[in-house]
């Protein structure tokens, strides 16, 4: 069964918008820790920085692919 191109464009633009968001909450999140006592915040630091890099590259590649739909 072929997806219409209509239907990927709206499926992309949730994942997007869903993806974006999390990075939001990530990086708020990431915020109050950098403020927090150090020693608490050490692993949990760490965890969220790594899930925050892979939300922004996902957040990019889905983009990527947005515009590679644009331009057909």
């Amino acid at each position: 069964m072929k997806t219409s191109t209509a239907v990927l464009r709206q499926n992309l633009e949730a994942a997007l918008t869903e993806v974006t968001a999390a990075e939001t909450a990530l990086d708020g999140a990431l915020q109050g820790l950098r403020a927090g006592v150090r020693a608490e915040k050490v692993t949990v630091s760490a965890t969220m920085e790594t899930a925050f890099t892979r939300v922004r590259a996902a957040r990019e590649a889905l983009a990527k692919l947005r515009d590679q739909l644009d331009d057909d």
